[in-house]
């Protein structure tokens, strides 16, 4: 395995513990202010609750990716690699600044010539 998928490896792993960090820390109080802003904004105010669900998304993305990087043996490793780190970017909503970063630097290296021929290797890409 070569050492930009290793640190790929740790970087999901990392990402998907803020994530529930964050659906805990703010998470909660945005489901329950949400329902709370709905109820007295006629519906609108149920948009607030999507924000905590982006970090639940972003969470499972990122163990998936954790695990097919871990076993090196589940097709298209690569599209749920490339899909987590999409949904580790998106999650700046959030106000998750690392695990931006961290999809950042995931979609860089996912870029590389000699991950892309690793992975097409091991017949996982």
């Amino acid at each position: 395995m070569t050492q930009d998928l290793k640190t790929a490896k740790t970087f999901f792993l990392i990402s998907a513990i803020l994530h529930i960090c964050y659906f805990f820390g703010i998470g909660t109080s945005l489901l329950f202010s949400g329902v709370i802003a709905g109820i007295f904004s006629c519906g609108t105010g149920c948009f607030v609750v999507i924000i905590p669900i982006i970090n639940i998304v972003a969470c499972v993305m990122d163990f998936i990716a954790y695990n097919k990087l871990n076993t090196l043996n589940a097709p298209d490793t690569y599209k749920t690699m490339y899909n987590a780190a999409i949904f580790d970017i998106i999650s700046i909503v959030t106000g998750n600044i690392i695990s931006l970063v961290f999809g950042i630097l995931i979609l860089q290296n996912l870029k590389k010539e000699e991950n892309i021929a690793f992975l097409k290797d091991k017949g996982i890409y």
